[in-house]
């Protein structure tokens, strides 16, 4: 696929948001329960980017 350099690129950044957004939970950053809830929202949307790469991935994988 001529796209392989850029997906790399894109779930190396995504994973690394994640690893802050998670770092950022543990650390007791959130200074509210709204500030909580945004960061996971965050963290989970950025799962679902994720998920959704990866199966559109495989199924080209698939076609190949």
């Amino acid at each position: 696929m001529q796209y392989k350099h850029l997906d790399a690129k894109l779930i190396g950044r995504i994973r690394v948001e994640q690893e802050e957004i998670a770092l950022a939970l543990a650390n007791g950053n959130a200074v509210s329960f709204e500030a909580y809830q945004r960061l996971v929202g965050e963290y989970v949307g950025l799962q679902r980017a994720l998920d959704i790469i990866n199966t559109l991935l495989e199924e080209e994988e698939n076609v190949e």
